[in-house]
């Protein structure tokens, strides 16, 4: 039946470490998956305690529970990336993947009875494949999620939550699926014999089924917008940047309007992406360093870092031909009615290609098309192996913090805060009267706008962000913030 102590995962990332015991009073499947067992994330131990002797106690239980839950969870765990719920506005949202079922909870308090009980229902469901505490009916462990985001694994007590690699986590799952199962070889019980053939078939699901739970769209929807055969398993293996495409548009397109893109996407020319070499290892580098920082500042001194690289420290910059020089492709199309930008495709089997909506809110004026490809260049830098490894939608579903980086970076990008301020304070530096501050203000915006190709509401914001004005100036400048876009959040008013 294999070792009597093993380990899953390694250090620093998902490790369990799983003690098998024979001290139940019975061989039958409980008694055969009879164990302690640790779970730890990073160096934070989620099941098991730390005994006042020093030693580290596994949880006791029996696993076949665990089996069966990872049965069931797999194809969840795989291919769902999002919320099961979408939340109004920034305030309510969860900081993070261990908030949403207290967040929902207060959301549901707010709602009409029939939204609450479908709300409630569908975070249910959503709990019962990604919190592994479910698993456990009466031993009431700890809250344990996980979620995929690209190539990375949320892992989510309701403390805290870490950005695990993807692949290694399904690994680790996968390595202690397989041990609980081998504990259950010989056993001709019904229960057993039903668990390890499940776990065996885990990955026998219809395609079909797949991509409604890949994008959230039953599949009558589906049926209306994907482009390919739904059923065919060789026609869908290899469509993650479709899935993600379509999850991350969600219902901001006309279904034909959708359809159409995934259709584009499919035809996108064989590429590869961009290699953007010792580039690419500085802003990675970057991010770790500044991991536990606000998105606005990561994104900030990525634009720096890029600026200092292109050698073009202060003045205007070209965000098309930057992208140009990566052998990035940028496409126009007009798609009106909807809040959606542009739609990046990465996918390492395709050309990059930026499709640009030369209808959208902010894309289609000339300032708006600058801050659209900045913000783009943001997302190559750093999130393609990461959290959006094949496409990016501008306007679409995308995690708010990564949102959050890539328009601050595309702001500083576009307009560095200190060439901002620089400008505004020689232009104020003898003017004291409140009217004529107002209109030296103005002017400022616009010459601003004018030299660097921001738009004015970049420019107040960067303004604003430079410290470089009284409280008594911020009205003139806060009448600019008007988009639906907002690059940072309003209540952090320093960065």
């Amino acid at each position: 039946m294999g070792p009597q102590k093993l380990t899953c995962g390694e250090v620093g990332a998902l490790r369990v470490v799983l003690e098998w015991r024979d001290d139940y009073d019975t061989e039958g499947p409980i008694g055969k998956t009879w164990g302690d067992l640790q779970l730890w994330i990073g160096d934070t131990l989620v099941w098991g305690r730390l005994a006042p002797s020093g030693e580290i106690n596994g949880l006791t239980w029996s696993w076949i529970d665990l089996l069966e839950f990872l049965t069931n969870a797999w194809p969840y765990l795989t291919e769902e990336e999002q919320y099961p719920i979408t939340f109004d506005n920034r305030w309510d949202e969860p900081a993070h993947l261990g908030e949403l079922w207290g967040k929902a909870k207060l959301r549901l308090r707010k709602l009409e009875e029939a939204q609450a009980d479908n709300e409630d229902a569908l975070l249910r469901d959503f709990l019962a494949v990604h919190d592994f505490a479910e698993a456990l009916q009466g031993a009431q462990p700890a809250k344990f999620l996980l979620l995929r985001r690209g190539n990375q694994m949320l892992a989510a007590t309701t403390r805290q939550e870490l950005r695990l690699p993807f692949a290694a986590t399904m690994s680790a799952l996968e390595a202690l699926g397989d041990a609980i199962a081998n504990r259950l070889i010989g056993s001709t019980d019904t229960r057993s014999e039903c668990a390890r053939r499940g776990w065996d078939n885990r990955d026998a699901i219809a395609s079909s089924v797949r991509l409604q739970i890949a994008t959230g769209r039953d599949e009558q929807s589906l049926k209306r917008i994907w482009p390919l055969d739904m059923d065919s398993r060789a026609a869908n293996e290899d469509t993650y940047e479709l899935k993600a495409a379509a999850r991350m548009i969600g219902h901001s397109l006309a279904d034909e309007h959708l359809r159409a893109v995934l259709t584009v996407i499919t035809q996108l020319p064989s590429g590869r992406r961009p290699d953007l070499g010792a580039l690419w290892q500085r802003a990675v580098d970057l991010i770790r360093e500044f991991e536990g920082a606000h998105p606005a500042l990561q994104g900030y001194l990525l634009a720096a870092m890029l600026r200092e690289h292109l050698n073009k420290e202060s003045g205007r910059v070209d965000p098309e031909n930057t992208l140009y020089s990566w052998g990035v492709q940028i496409r126009d199309f007009a798609m009106g009615g909807s809040s959606l930008d542009a739609i990046a495709v990465w996918h390492a089997q395709r050309a990059a290609t930026i499709l640009l909506n030369t209808a959208g809110p902010r894309a289609q004026h000339p300032t708006g098309r600058r801050s659209t490809l900045a913000h783009e260049i943001c997302h190559l830098l750093v999130d393609l192996d990461g959290a959006l490894p094949v496409v990016e939608v501008l306007g679409g579903n995308v995690p708010r913090e990564i949102e959050q980086r890539a328009n601050a970076f595309a702001a500083e990008f576009l307009l560095p805060r200190a060439e901002a301020a620089a400008y505004v304070q020689r232009e104020l530096r003898f003017v004291n009267a409140p009217n004529e501050r107002r209109a030296v203000i103005e002017r400022c915006v616009d010459a601003l706008v004018e030299s660097h190709g921001a738009s004015h509401e970049t420019t107040a914001w960067q303004i604003l962000r430079s410290n470089s004005v009284d409280s008594s100036d911020e009205p003139t400048l806060r009448k600019h913030l008007r988009s639906i876009h907002e690059p940072f959040e309003l209540g952090i008013s320093r960065i």
